[in-house]
């Protein structure tokens, strides 16, 4: 990956070209805040992120080996189940871990064969010697929230990263491709409670949708749904429609639904039984496997080196282990005595059991604890243990909930990257002042796929103060979406 450069500031301001608010949403997109807040909900910035047209192509390419690799690890599970497959048996066992049957049965139906994932987002450290790949999700928050950015910052004249009809209108073209004899589907986003802190951001990537955006024809037969809305009447999914005041069926739906939560998400069953019969289109997929951290710590397993290098071929294999930090997963199995884990050296020590890790000290605790995923904690920076920025005995503790978790929500281990410190600016937007500071910087591209075609349709950076070392969208946060000059 070329090498970012980090003497550009995340916003470079023109103060001859004042920012016109009114393209900001009216209320906050995240979090629970009433309309009447008068709140933006994050930091703004005075212009875009800038990347180079080097760095575009970079993202472009990491899409494209992304879409790669999450069929490989598809593959991968699939091949495990097989004895008659050279692939170790013991990878199913360890994806399936704290997996309802019924979640594994669907996973494993022929008619999801060849689903995947359609919307990807990882996360990327910026260094100076290139970016980290630390986190992909698919299931990612933030959809609305950077095509909201993206339009605000393109309406004041900034040329951002995006795909032609904006993200909304490659938001509703990839799910309208999921059924190429209906092309007018009605789209039904379902987006459960524990999702809640993003229904406001969705719900603005809806009636965008459905109002039809200078990029984008008006799209009607769509709507922001609760589970609970949902019926089945005469072997068709359906809800109550408030704009027809009619039972509206539902083509295609698209899950905002971590797979851990179906237990608490009313008519989970119907939707499932649609699915099963083939009554409704569904994505992501009720594949669990494909959204478990610990593919990225199997990147790295040296038995697995063969099937990663046939799977993606050499360069691209390459090119993502260099991209994620080494990785293990925390497994209290015992090893024989003349056996070490691979490439674990911390401080170059040789460790046989993970329990030697609460010996280390704190330079030696460079390391990053957190759950696979399948839990409320595997997801945003939930269940994240920096080992150097604990003290001994809480990252005693950590490593103990780890152990003791394996057989149920698997833990990996991760090599801590930290990003880069550089320059930044936070526009005040009540007096128009600039004011700089020290950040790091975290990269989100957004990747839709559409007929395996994949689009970049917009990239988020989030700049967060140099004393935080986990970057995510708190209110101290700049958002902001990604320019090329």
């Amino acid at each position: 990956m070329t090498n970012p450069s980090l003497s550009n500031p995340i916003a470079e301001a023109n103060p001859t070209m004042p920012l016109d608010f009114s393209y900001l949403p009216t209320s906050p997109l995240y979090g629970q805040q009433s309309a009447e807040d008068n709140v933006l909900g994050w930091q703004l910035s005075p212009a875009p992120f800038t990347l180079t047209v080097a760095q575009l192509e970079d993202l472009q390419t990491l899409g494209k080996i992304l879409t790669k690799f999450i069929k490989a690890i598809d593959t991968l599970y699939k091949q495990s189940q097989n004895p008659n497959l050279p692939t170790p048996d013991w990878i199913a066992g360890l994806y399936d871990q704290g997996k309802p049957d019924s979640l594994k049965q669907l996973a494993s139906l022929k008619r999801l064969k060849s689903q995947m994932p359609l919307v990807l987002r990882p996360d990327l450290l910026l260094k100076k010697d290139g970016w980290t790949l630390c986190e992909i999700d698919a299931v990612p928050g933030g959809l609305g929230f950077i095509a909201a950015l993206n339009r605000f910052y393109r309406q004041n004249g900034f040329p951002v990263i995006e795909s032609s009809q904006g993200l909304p209108g490659a938001f509703l073209n990839m799910l309208k491709a999921l059924t190429p004899d209906h092309p007018q589907p009605f789209i039904a986003i379902v987006l459960s409670d524990e999702a809640g802190d993003y229904r406001a951001e969705m719900s603005w990537l809806v009636e965008t949708i459905q109002q039809g955006t200078d990029l984008l024809p008006a799209y009607p037969h769509i709507a922001l749904i609760h589970p609970k809305e949902i019926d089945l009447v005469r072997d068709q999914l359906v809800f109550q429609n408030p704009a027809t005041g009619q039972e509206q069926p539902i083509d295609v739906i698209y899950r905002f639904f971590e797979l851990f939560d179906l237990p608490n998400i009313p008519k989970i069953e119907l939707i499932q039984y649609a699915v099963k019969k083939g009554l409704v289109k569904c994505t992501p997929p009720f594949k669990p496997h494909v959204e478990e951290k610990l593919s990225l710590a199997l990147l790295h397993h040296p038995v697995l080196a063969d099937f990663w290098t046939k799977e993606l071929g050499q360069a691209d294999f390459q090119q993502l282990q260099h991209w994620v930090p080494q990785g293990w997963i925390v497994d209290p199995t015992p090893l024989p005595p003349q056996a070490v884990i691979a490439n674990l050296t911390p401080g170059g020590k040789v460790i046989q059991d993970f329990q030697q890790l609460k010996t280390l000290s704190q330079k030696e605790r460079e390391l990053v604890l957190k759950p696979s995923g399948f839990s409320p904690l595997g997801w945003g920076s939930r269940g994240v243990t920096i080992g150097h920025d604990h003290s001994s005995d809480s990252w005693g503790q950590q490593l103990d909930t780890a152990l003791a978790s394996f057989g149920q929500t698997p833990y990996i281990l991760q090599k801590f990257e930290a990003a880069d410190v550089l320059p930044a600016q936070r526009l005040e937007m009540a007096t128009g002042e600039i004011r700089d500071f020290q950040a790091r910087v975290r990269i989100c591209p957004y990747y839709l796929v559409e007929n395996d075609q994949v689009t970049l349709a917009g990239v988020l950076a989030t700049a967060c103060p140099a004393d935080k070392k986990l970057i995510h969208g708190m209110k101290d946060a700049v958002l902001t979406p990604c320019q090329v000059k």
